[in-house]
């Protein structure tokens, strides 16, 4: 007698949804609509075959002239691994009214120190990167180099060593660069030693408790009196949090200013 019951229970529910289902189409799905998603590809690097991802947006579809947001993305060598950065960078983009954008990065997270010395072989990947997605994604409206860490003294050196004719990227996004990095890019900024012929850059920089605070206000007071022409800057520093907390707030912030209004 329970087991009837249970089925006649259970026969009820079928047909009321049946029923439901019929006779409101806004129950549906709307298996037509397009849905964000991230797809993943091998591209070239000097001959090397490289694994990729990058995240769709729904209106990716109907609307293909939007920003490309580049993630660099290494093991950290000195701190604890942050294995969500790519999804910190998509939450940041979806913070924006009226902004989407695709969000393209490494597959995986290499076992890689980003160090000066090591820069042209780091910025290629991404350079390469650029250039597949170009193809196969086009009509970015812009590019934007994104990273933490050491490898954010990659974005910084790439701002700076890219010209008008080899330019791949308009806005950088840094924050917790490596001392290495702080110090090199601060001797390449004092010998003044790079391309100048360039225009339309943004930069944001950032930094934590955990930086070297001295290296970091050295650094952000020889770009904010060098007053480049080619460059709008914004830098801050974040006193409640360390290296390994800071990347969330720092990435959404950073993408404000390069891409919001």
């Amino acid at each position: 007698m329970k087991i009837h019951a249970t089925y006649n229970f259970l026969l009820s529910g079928v047909m009321l949804f049946s029923f439901l289902w019929n006779q409101d189409p806004q129950m549906r799905p709307d298996e037509s609509e397009p849905a964000s998603r991230i797809e993943y590809f091998t591209f070239s690097n000097n001959g090397t075959p490289t694994k990729g991802k990058i995240y769709i947006p729904d209106s990716y579809d109907t609307n293909k002239n939007i920003p490309a947001i580049y993630l660099i993305d290494f093991t950290e060598q000195h701190f604890k691994l942050a294995t969500d950065e790519f999804e910190k960078v998509i939450a940041g983009v979806e913070q924006l009214e009226g902004v989407e954008a695709l969000v393209v990065s490494l597959e995986g997270i290499p076992d890689i120190d980003a160090e000066p010395d090591s820069y042209q072989q780091h910025y290629y990947i991404y350079k390469n990167l650029a250039s597949f997605v170009d193809a196969q994604y086009p009509n970015n409206s812009s590019r934007t180099f994104i990273g933490k860490g050491s490898e954010s003294g990659v974005v910084l050196m790439a701002m700076f060593l890219e010209d008008s004719k080899t330019s791949i990227f308009e806005n950088f996004i840094a924050t917790d660069p490596s001392g290495l990095y702080t110090a090199s890019l601060i001797d390449l900024i004092e010998g003044g030693d790079f391309p100048q012929n360039k225009s339309g850059k943004k930069l944001h920089f950032s930094f934590s408790t955990s930086n070297d605070r001295n290296s970091c206000t050295r650094l952000i007071n020889l770009i904010d009196n060098a007053r480049y022409p080619w460059l709008q800057f914004e830098s801050k520093e974040y006193t409640d949090s360390n290296y390994e907390n800071t990347y969330p707030i720092a990435f959404a912030e950073g993408l404000q200013y390069v891409l919001g209004d």
